[in-house]
């Protein structure tokens, strides 16, 4: 006897792991679990389930069929793209210019060369990362010393570069912070004996 049983599963276009399991009850009744797999990312999928007697399979069951897998091919190429997308917008982090200091968290692990539909940023090198980084931290210090001037020492620590973010500037940073820090209680304490 020919069947096309395989020829539709063909044309359903999964590519993966098309895995079937068939019950048959005493009655005649078939139970067939269809689960797709591809990758990780979509085990969780709990698999298809058609009930019915096997001439009522025949029929339908691919019928049934075709729009749950095509939307479950579709769920998973669109994991897929947007798990390359998201290691993309890592690799190619910049530093957040809007907070002085504080650049955003990079992941150099990933090593992806496809830039053919890149909707980010490309790279920077090496050089301009750490002159941009440096650049951040100067206006940082040069805003954090004009505040100072204008006896604004509260807000002079407050705009004062993370030492986290700054490691090989931590002990001039330490120096600024116990400098302003000895300016803002002179201040304070000047501004108390006038009030009293």
């Amino acid at each position: 006897m020919k069947t096309n049983f395989f020829q539709q599963i063909a044309g359903l276009g999964f590519n993966g792991n098309f895995l079937l399991n068939i019950h048959q009850d005493e009655k005649g009744v078939q139970t067939v679990s269809v689960a797709l797999k591809r990758d990780k990312a979509v085990d969780g999928l709990p698999p298809m389930l058609f009930k019915a007697t096997a001439e009522e399979l025949d029929e339908g069951f691919f019928a049934k069929l075709t729009e749950p897998v095509k939307q479950t091919a579709g769920l998973i190429s669109n994991i897929e793209t947007y798990q390359k997308e998201l290691d993309k917008a890592k690799k190619n982090a910049k530093p957040d210019k809007g907070k002085a200091g504080k650049p955003a968290e990079t992941d150099s692990d990933e090593d992806d060369n496809d830039d053919e539909n890149n909707l980010f940023t490309p790279p920077e090198d090496d050089k301009e990362a750490k002159a941009e980084k440096k650049r951040l931290y100067d206006e940082a210090m040069e805003k954090v010393k004009q505040l100072a001037q204008n006896t604004k020492y509260a807000e002079a620590l407050a705009n004062l570069p993370d030492v986290a973010d700054y490691p090989d500037k931590a002990e001039a940073i330490e120096a600024k912070r116990r400098t302003l820090q000895a300016g803002k209680d002179a201040y304070d304490k000047l501004t108390a004996s006038f009030n009293d």
